[in-house]
Parts: C-alpha cells; structure tokens; sequence
C-alpha cells in the first residue's frame, strides 16, 4: 500500500466513522436522553427496546473514540506536512485550534449542545509537546492516562444504582416543550444542556475516554507500518478487540442497574470497538481489493459533514417540532436517508471542489496571515 492509499484508506475509516456517528447522535440529538433513564423511559414497545440496545452497543461512544484517534493521526500529518514546507508547525497547529475552538462554539451554543469540537480543540493543545517524543514515551503516556479508569472501575465494584430513582419524568416533558417552542427557550435548554454535559466533573472522564485515543493516532502515525502492511496480527487483533468490546458493551444492557458496567463500556469498550472498526475498514479493503471511494469522499469532507449532521437535526427535530416524538426504529430510518444523502453529496461536491466549505473556510483562515505576508512581501522580491 502506497503513501497515497495510505492517505486514502485514512479518508475511507474517518468517513466510516462519519457515518457512524450519523446513527450514534440521533437518539440525544432528537429526544431528551441526557435526563432519561437507560433503557429509556419514553418508549416501551419490544422492537424500539432492542433498537435503543442495539444504538448502544455497536453506535453509542464507539465512532467518537475512532474520530479521536483519527484526530491523534491527523495533527501528526498536519505538523509533518507544516514543517517540511519551512512553516512553524506548532504556531499553524495552534491557530488551526483556535478556530476549531470558535466553529465548535457557534455549532455547540447555536446547533447542538452535543458537540465534541471544543473538546477536540482544548485537548489537542496537549498534543504540542509530544510532536517530537518517541514511540516508547507516547506508549507510556497511554498507559498513564488510562490507569486512573481501572482505578474507578476497581472501585465501582458492587456499586449498584436504579437510574430510574433520578428520573424527573416532568423535567423531560419541559425540555420537550422548550425545544419545541424554539426562540430563546430553545436556545437556553441547548445551553444549559451543554453545561449539563461538559460540567467540570465530566471533564476528568472525557480526558480519559479521549485523550488517549488522541495519543494511539499519534502512535500509528509514528508507526505507518501499521498501514502499510497488513499481517496476520491484523486479523488477531480485529477478532479480540471486536470479541471483548462487544462483550464489554453488551454488560450494561444484561444489567443496566451497575455502575460497574456502564463506566466499563464507556472507558474500555467504546475504545475496542472504535479500533475494532478501524481494523475492519482496513481488512476488507485489504482482503477485497475495494477502495470504498463513496465512502471516503465522506472523510475528506469529515468536518462538513459531522456539522452538516447535527444542522439537519436541527431542522428535523427542532424547526419542524419532533423533538422527542419519534421512537429509536425511526430515528435509524431517519439516520439512514442521512447517511446516504452525504455520500451523495460528497460525491458530487468533490466533482466541483477540492475541499468540503467548512474545510476550505478551516484552511484558509488558518493560513490567512500566511498569505497575507507572501503578497506583500512579492513585489519587492521581484
């Protein structure tokens, strides 16, 4: 596999973990499960139970995780590509997180409280040091930040819970209400949804949930024989990963009163079954001789259409008032004639432009002031 299939097999698992996310955000983007009970107590029939576990286990944290080791690959790439055109690696890098900090407010505050971008962007500033560091400190680093998890884990033992006894099934229903009055009411409840979800205690565990796969992106990017070559330990891996992290995402839905179990799919689950994915993109890319290009018109324009996702969410669920009307079966129906209308549209986009708009507008500014200066300084080179 050459550098450019390399690339192209990077676009191919960053657009399946687009998609992926597509199935994974609908049920907190359109009902109010960040105050509902699992399994949720807005629906009881059997086949939407099944679909709710099912989002669960093979959706929910998993393509967030495989998105963040992406991200971990990327800034590795980014900085590579920076220096070896005589730019300032750690100076670009930073400005490009400033602005991904600024997108990621306006679609967190106006869009969906739900988003991950703000995280991507302070976290990624964490990166900067480990540029240059070996293999062997990154693999410790991993180590490190993911102990503290097996500490909580060993803790958490015994520790049964009935989410149903913090239910406030009233409180749902004027969440319902605000989103679907719109205006200042909605925009409020979206805020203060986001402070319900990236509250200071949350912020501990989302370093530890993503951070590390930030730094197993910077691993493989510092190992690309990973990518270039495909062996049999490949295939080893994709089967304990795939085995263990569905056992592991399956505990809380056997008992979905332990603590235990749910923190367990959370902090080691979703990370199997992200690299999990990733290793099946690549195997069968590898074993079938695909190129899956549908698939990776839609990681080349990753950024435009994770926000383009959650806008028509927007519309959908809170323009047209559905919001905590529709049952998990046809969200995923929902999510399906999504998922297809992007790889549609990325097709067609990238037949007339190079990049996706949000990508373009994310470059140009990073390198406005770049530019700036190469025009003002040409005429007096000439």
């Amino acid at each position: 596999m050459d550098k450019l299939n390399r690339i192209h097999s990077i676009d191919v698992i960053r657009g399946f973990a687009i998609l992926g996310i597509a199935f994974a955000n609908i049920l907190p983007l359109s009902t109010p499960i960040l105050y509902d009970s699992f399994p949720s107590s807005l629906w009881t029939s059997h086949h939407d139970r099944i679909v709710e576990k099912l989002l669960f286990i093979f959706a929910e944290g998993n393509f967030y995780s495989l998105f963040a080791m992406l991200f971990g690959f990327s800034f590795m790439i980014f900085m590579d590509r920076t220096a070896a055109k005589g730019n300032n690696p750690y100076k670009l890098f930073s400005k490009r997180q400033i602005i991904l900090l600024g997108i990621g407010i306006l679609h967190a505050f106006f869009i969906w409280y739900g988003d991950i971008l703000i995280v991507y962007a302070i976290f990624g500033f964490l990166l900067l040091p480990l540029y240059k560091a070996p293999k062997r400190i990154i693999s410790m680093m991993i180590v490190i930040v993911l102990l503290p998890n097996f500490i909580i884990l060993y803790n958490l033992i015994g520790y049964n819970y009935d989410s149903t006894d913090y239910l406030d099934y009233n409180y749902i229903l004027s969440v319902i209400r605000n989103y679907h009055y719109g205006g200042r009411l909605l925009f409020l409840q979206n805020f203060y949804d986001w402070l319900n979800t990236y509250q200071p205690d949350n912020l501990p565990y989302l370093y530890m949930s993503i951070f590390p796969m930030f730094l197993i992106g910077v691993l493989v990017a510092k190992n690309k024989s990973i990518l270039l070559k495909i062996t049999a330990k490949h295939f080893i891996f994709w089967g304990i990963f795939g085995l263990i992290g569905t056992s592991i995402k399956l505990l809380p839905v056997l008992k979905p009163n332990s603590l235990l179990y749910l923190q367990a799919a959370e902090a080691i689950g979703n990370p199997l079954m992200s690299l999990f994915y990733g290793l099946s993109v690549l195997l069968i890319m590898h074993k079938f001789k695909v190129s899956l290009n549908l698939i990776g018109n839609i990681g080349r324009t990753s950024m435009s259409n994770y926000l383009l996702q959650n806008i028509i969410g927007f519309v959908i669920f809170k323009a047209f008032h559905l919001y905590g009307t529709l049952s998990p079966s046809k969200l995923i129906i929902i999510s399906s004639i999504v998922a297809m209308f992007q790889i549609w549209l990325s097709y067609i986009w990238l037949l007339l432009f190079k990049q996706g708009p949000i990508e373009s507008i994310w470059r140009r500014l990073t390198y406005l002031k770049m530019h700036r200066n190469k025009i003002s300084i040409s005429p007096s080179s000439q």
